[in-house]
């Protein structure tokens, strides 16, 4: 009877981190554009330094897709949507000091791969981007000094 007990259990362990995994789509409701991303280095100290990632997509004006979160570079970090030049944008900031997610790691990306998750009629979905183009760095000046 214990026997049957604990290969009941396990089999019930087996089936709910199997629907913890993320799932790639394949078939996503929007077109991902070019992605760049661009290290960036404030003029002042306290500007601080990073990386600024943007995926142009394009979304039907009716969707009703919410982006989420990006995972790029053992970092994750809220999505935030942004119009550059008529194009709809997904910009994240990702400064140097930002902790390193473990989630990241589940999706075993390559330098020029991101996750973005996005809802979709409730229920959250992820799709790879690939093909990141690295931009020279940005080096923004500092303040002249009186």
């Amino acid at each position: 009877m214990k026997y049957l007990n604990s290969c009941f259990l396990l089999f019930c362990l087996c089936l709910t981190s199997c629907t913890s995994q993320k799932n790639l789509q394949t078939e996503i409701p929007f077109e991902i554009g070019k992605a760049t991303c661009q290290q960036y280095v404030g003029g002042r100290e306290e500007s601080g330094s990073g990386i600024e990632l943007r995926i142009p997509v394009s979304l039907m004006d009716n969707s009703e897709i919410k982006v989420g979160e990006v995972y790029f570079r053992g970092k994750q970090v809220k999505a935030l949507m942004d119009t550059i030049e008529d194009n709809k944008v997904i910009v994240v900031r990702m400064p140097d000091n930002s902790p390193e997610s473990s989630e990241t790691k589940s999706f075993s990306l390559k330098i020029d791969e991101a996750i973005v998750s996005y809802l979709e009629n409730g229920e959250t979905k992820y799709t790879k981007v690939e093909g990141i183009k690295q931009k020279q760095p940005l080096i923004y000046k500092g303040a002249p000094k009186n």
